[in-house]
């Protein structure tokens, strides 16, 4: 295997979280099946999509199937034995620290989280932020825990000074002004009449 095809399989490799069970054992072309789960469509996936789309896998013995799926949900399924691996590093630990899976980390692909605060933009500054409504896809998710240590830095206390609630669609609940803020992982920008949307890097 070249240089560049081992770096990026070690890439995808890191974003990868394989359960303790044996892969299936059904093969296609003399080919392993496994099923790799991802929880987002977002830029922490790519190097997955790359390396099946370029043949890593397959040089490796491997026939993925990448699945979109909830992090808790491939939780279920990695226990059930229907997915062998879970890219979902944030999901997995915290099952891992509470000791009733058994997984393994084989390696995490960052080294920082890339998530972004995003608040309407009449709020210029973090301190403006205290008293509203943030919303978030799940409480104490890797958004929730950057949203919450950005707003410490900020001199703001996110057990106190904010109002978590769990919506769908944070973007558009964003956008009529139902939540004040929201972290996400990519920057979103959008136009109203008050201006652009602020945004904060969480690291």
């Amino acid at each position: 295997m070249n240089g560049a095809k081992f770096l990026l399989l070690v890439g995808t490799l890191l974003c990868c979280l394989l359960v303790s069970a044996s892969p299936s054992t059904s093969k296609a072309q003399g080919l392993s099946k496994v099923a790799i789960t991802y929880p987002a469509r977002t830029i922490l996936a790519i190097d997955l999509h790359i390396a099946q789309k370029r043949g890593f896998f397959r040089d490796e013995g491997l026939d993925p199937q990448l699945v979109l799926i909830r992090g808790d949900l491939a939780i279920a399924a990695a226990m059930a034995g229907e997915v062998q691996a879970v890219s979902n590093v944030s999901t997995v630990i915290r099952a891992i620290e509470r000791g009733n899976v058994p997984f393994k980390v084989l390696a995490v692909g960052l080294k920082r989280p890339l998530f972004w605060l995003t608040a309407r933009p009449e709020y210029k500054s973090i301190a403006d932020l205290k008293g509203k409504v943030f919303g978030m896809l799940a409480i104490g998710g890797p958004q929730y825990v950057a949203a919450a240590r950005l707003l410490r830095n900020g001199g703001l206390d996110p057990q106190k000074d904010i109002t978590v609630i769990i919506t769908g669609d944070p973007l558009q609940s964003l956008v009529s002004g139902a939540i004040q803020a929201r972290p996400r992982l990519t920057v979103t920008f959008w136009r109203t009449n008050e201006g652009q949307a602020k945004c904060w890097p969480t690291t």
